[in-house]
């Protein structure tokens, strides 16, 4: 089949969903598909996808309503004889509509964070515009269902895939941070991630535990507001924003701790990821994360928008070497047997099988 995948995304911007599209246009790539990805020229995600060797094309969409590229698009479609579009919520109705204009080729969208605003807009674009929703959480699920006219299979839970790489080295803290414990957290710097109740949480956890440093990977339009913050609760020297880096993967091998204090959530790779390096992982109970840890052994659950809570979480397990171990043995088995990369991609094979199927029915 020949797949595309529209992604329209800031410059700068390298999340989860990005990471997904990776995974998945790599690991369908070499099931034998021919796969585009397009995106903004001068993106992060355009970079990514040529050094996974993907095939690009430049959509430089910057409206949620673009006519220009829904006709470029459309154009693209037939002259390459798409089969199968997939694309995001935000790009649906420029994508959406292409694809009646471009063959009608299947078209899927993966939503990875519930719905916040527009549930109606969003609601009718779906009905009229997409053949299919990949989520990667049951409680994402059925938000939709909820709705009474998703028909049955409409909607697949897809789980996110991981793989450990043993061959990166992990990142020394000790030379910048000698004597302490590390806490990583990793996230765009947005409302969504719950940073100030974490760092309301550090102001309560610095007045015993003078070694714990908590290193933040991302950017995003809350930096100042974060560090202005950090020095109005006394904690500057126990917080250190990084910005964003490519590969995360020697941060997570390196660090004693992952939290991840989001007020809402899919199911975060970044978390998945850490448990996969055998890292003991606190997360809010918001969305997924209970799909992600269904039971106290391999990670701590803990409310949202709790600073107590998140301090609670990790002096317990500051404290304790042999429930970090534990924790992250647990944690390392459950996620490498339950969120293999290869059963990723063979479901979202089957499923576009599926829907290919109940389209042309």
């Amino acid at each position: 089949m020949n797949i595309l995948f529209v992604h329209s995304i800031g410059r700068k911007k390298f999340g989860g969903g990005e990471k997904w599209l990776i995974s998945a246009a790599s690991g369908l790539r070499d099931n034998g598909h021919r796969v585009f990805v397009g995106a903004r020229p001068d993106s992060r995600l355009m970079k990514a996808a040529q050094h996974n060797n993907l095939e690009t094309v430049a959509f430089n969409i910057f409206s949620d309503i673009s006519i220009y590229h829904i006709f470029r698009i459309a154009f693209f479609l037939r002259k390459h004889k798409i089969d199968v579009l997939i694309t995001k919520d935000r790009d649906l109705f420029v994508a959406g509509t292409a694809a009646r204009f471009g063959g009608r080729p299947l078209v899927l969208v993966r939503h990875g964070l519930p719905m916040r605003s527009s549930y109606k807009k969003h609601t009718f674009l779906l009905k009229n515009l997409a053949d299919g929703v990949i989520t990667n959480t049951c409680s994402i699920k059925d938000l939709y269902e909820m709705n009474g006219w998703v028909k049955k299979d409409f909607t697949r839970v897809i789980y996110n895939g991981t793989i450990a790489t043993n061959n990166i080295p992990s990142y020394s803290y000790s030379e910048k941070f000698p004597g302490r414990k590390i806490v990583l957290i990793v996230g765009r710097l947005a409302v969504q991630k719950g940073y100030f109740y974490l760092i309301d949480a550090i102001s309560l956890l610095v007045k015993k535990h003078k070694d714990l440093m908590f290193v933040v990977l991302g950017e995003g339009k809350l930096y100042r507001k974060l560090v202005a913050y950090a020095r109005k609760k006394g904690v500057s020297d126990h917080i250190h924003f990084v910005g964003f880096v490519d590969n995360v993967v020697p941060y997570l091998k390196g660090c004693d701790i992952f939290v991840l204090p989001s007020l809402y959530e899919g199911m975060s790779n970044a978390a998945m990821e850490a448990m996969s390096y055998g890292k003991p992982v606190i997360l809010t109970n918001v969305n997924g994360a209970k799909e992600l840890i269904p039971d106290p052994r391999k990670g701590l659950l803990i409310p949202p928008r709790d600073a107590e809570a998140i301090a609670h979480a990790v002096e317990l397990l500051k404290d304790d070497a042999e429930l970090r171990e534990e924790l992250g043995r647990e944690a390392q088995k459950h996620v490498l047997a339950n969120f293999p990369v290869s059963e990723m991609i063979s479901k979202i094979q089957m499923y576009i099988e599926e829907r290919i199927m109940a389209k042309n029915s």
